[in-house]
Parts: structure tokens; sequence; C-alpha cells
């Protein structure tokens, strides 16, 4: 009776190992499925939750656009829309990778980050004009200022 249940765990154990292995596997397909790309570059794509949509960020003044792409030439859309068309810095300190976005948990909200002062800013993108938007997040010293 004692053999028999070590056996039945054996084999319960080794089951659960093989469905785990599987879980991380396929999440580590779809990890290197990810286009390597080279951070010291002026433009990068960014993907997004959005199955249709990618952020192009120029890396070194801040600018973004919303990529949209379909497979169906006929019905869908392809666009390059601006989120962000003027520069977050001067001429004069524009340089690659300068600018980097992070995803936040809404799928239509970034954060971008300059990465040699550490501004940021909020941006939101949207096929609706009036919901696209780039706004800096202010330093609580400035929005405690303001309150005086």
């Amino acid at each position: 009776m004692k053999r028999i249940l070590n056996i039945f765990i054996t084999i319960l154990l080794c089951t659960c190992c093989l469905f785990l292995d599987l879980a991380v596997g396929a999440d580590a397909i779809k990890f290197k499925s990810e286009p390597q790309q080279r951070i010291d570059v002026r433009y990068r794509l960014f993907r997004t939750d959005n199955m249709w949509s990618y952020i192009l960020l120029d890396t070194s003044d801040g600018r973004l656009w919303h990529v949209t792409f379909t497979t169906d030439k006929d019905k869908g859309v392809q666009l390059k829309i601006p989120i962000n068309d003027k520069a977050l810095v001067a001429k004069a300190s524009a340089k690659n990778s300068r600018f980097t976005l992070y995803p936040t948990d809404n799928m239509w909200t970034l954060l971008l980050l300059d990465q040699d002062d550490g501004r940021v800013w909020q941006c939101q993108f949207t096929m609706e004009a009036a919901n696209r938007f780039c706004v800096p997040i202010p330093e609580v010293r400035d929005q405690i200022k303001s309150l005086e």
C-alpha cells in the first residue's frame, strides 16, 4: 500500500512539473520572439498591449507617434499619428537614447522618461485626437509652490 502511494505521489509530481515546464516554456518562446532592438539609435518602436498599435519614439528629443497597422488593407487602418510632435529638449541637448518609454497597467498610457534629467511625462495614445496627449508630471515641490 505504501509503495502504491509513493508511485501515485511520484506520478502526480511529475505531471505537475511537466505542466509547469510547458507554461514557462510558452512564456520563454513569447519573449524570444520579441525583436531585439539597439538602444543607441534615434528611433525605437515599442509594443503596446493593443495588438494593432505600436509607439514610435524619437529617443533624441522625446517626440512620439502612435503607429497602427492592419492585416486587411481594405478594412483596416494604417496610420502614424503624432502623440507629441514637439521636441522636449533643445536641438543642442538632443542625443540618441536620451528618452525611453515605460508601460503602465493602463494599456493606453505610457510614461516617457528623460534619462538625462529625470523629467517624466504621462502620454496617452488613442485614435481620438481629444484624448491623445503627453503632459509633464510635475515634481512635488512644484505642486507645493502652486498651492501657496
